[in-house]
Parts: C-alpha cells; sequence; structure tokens
C-alpha cells in the first residue's frame, strides 16, 4: 500500500507541475496575442501616416520613358494632364486649365527606366500643387485619358492608367484582393480599400486593416 501511495502522490505533484505549465503557457499566448495586436495597430497607424503624405499624389502606369527624362513633368503635363484638365474645365469641374507650375509640385519615377529591357515603364509619381486639381483629375481620367500613340503602342504601351499613390502594404492588399476569384473589383478610394465579392446584391466592403489575411477579409 505504501508503494501505491507513493505513486499517488508522485503522481498527483506532476499533475500539479502540470496544470502550472499549463497556466504558464496560456499566460504566455495570451502575452503573444496582445503584443502582436498592440504591433498591428502601430503598423496600421504607420501606414495611415505614410499615406496621408502620399494624398495629394498620384501613378501614373504605362507612360513612356526614355534614357534622358529630363523635362519629365512637363512631358507628362502635355501628355496627360493638360488634355484631361481642359476636359475637366469643360465640365466646369474646374474654373481654368492650370499651368504646369501651378498644377504640379514634383514628377518623378518609381525607380529608374531600363531601355531595351522588355519590361513596362516604372510609374510616374505625380504631386500635385493643390488637392482641387488631383480630384479633378481622378474624376475625369476615364472619360478624358488620351489613348496612346502608334508609336507608343509599337512600343508596347497599351494604355495610360491613373492610381491613387498607395502605401507599398496598402498597394500590395489591393493587388492580392484583384487576383482573387471570390472578388468581382477591387478599388481604392482616399487610401483605403473597397472591394465586391462574387453574388447577387452585394454591397461594396471596405478593407479595415490592411494586415489582415485576404480571407478574413473576405469572410
Amino acid at each position: 500500500m505504501s508503494v501505491v501511495k507513493d505513486k499517488v502522490v508522485t503522481l498527483e505533484k506532476l499533475m500539479t507541475k502540470v496544470e502550472l505549465l499549463e497556466t504558464k503557457v496560456n499566460v504566455q499566448e495570451e502575452s503573444i496575442k496582445t503584443l502582436t495586436s498592440e504591433v498591428t495597430v502601430l503598423k496600421e497607424k504607420v501606414n495611415q501616416l505614410e499615406q496621408i503624405q502620399k494624398g495629394n499624389a498620384i501613378r501614373l502606369y504605362g507612360f513612356p520613358g526614355s534614357n534622358d527624362e529630363v523635362g519629365l513633368a512637363t512631358k507628362v503635363y502635355d501628355r496627360v494632364l493638360k488634355p484631361i484638365l481642359t476636359a475637366a474645365r469643360a465640365k466646369g469641374d474646374i474654373p481654368t486649365v492650370p499651368q504646369i507650375n501651378n498644377t504640379v509640385e514634383g514628377v518623378f519615377r518609381a525607380g529608374r527606366f531600363a531601355a531595351g529591357s522588355g519590361k513596362p515603364p516604372p510609374p510616374v509619381i505625380i504631386k500635385f500643387s493643390s488637392t482641387s486639381t488631383r480630384l479633378a483629375v481622378l474624376k475625369n481620367k476615364r472619360s478624358s485619358m488620351p489613348a496612346p500613340t502608334e508609336g507608343e503602342k509599337a512600343a508596347g504601351i497599351k494604355r495610360f492608367v491613373i492610381a491613387e499613390d498607395l502605401t507599398t502594404p496598402t498597394y500590395r492588399k489591393l493587388q492580392e484582393l484583384l487576383k482573387d476569384d471570390r472578388v468581382v473589383k477591387a478599388w481604392s478610394i482616399g487610401g483605403e480599400i473597397w472591394f465586391v465579392t462574387q453574388g447577387e446584391n452585394v454591397r461594396p466592403k471596405k478593407v479595415r486593416s490592411i494586415f489582415d489575411p485576404i480571407d478574413k477579409i473576405l469572410s
């Protein structure tokens, strides 16, 4: 009986240790969850601040490049921005078509152009002088975007595309949604992503956190 009793006592001690270990593990898991949540919140705040800094800019895709990009701002203004702003003026969206020095603060490539590489030219980032001009361009881009010339088409330029200048995490999440078969369409407004999924009478939904997994966003 003594031997059995000793074994029971030993077993009880082991069970107590196991319970203590399980408690510690649970506490650690909760701490990890809390820290993970706090990190996500910080990442979201940093991303929001970066997006605010990009609030007066857009990206122009498909604009042809050259080894010598001196005068890029003038080329972009004359080739793309001015025609769109002229259409905006005709519709009454803006009072006048602003000159280039009153339109943009800065124009530059988001990467180096490599002639003869066969790759599409890097997008052009355009920072506007005023919010109203930027909004006029975004509003009229679809209906008044100039088409590429025959020479530009021969060089592989299919079309010009204007989009918001998104942060890298936001852009990646938007592309992830666009590639998902469950998503009919996705777009950004003011740096926030909206999307529509398959189904009848489906209303647009906003991505609450770009750091959520795609399945959680679409659930």
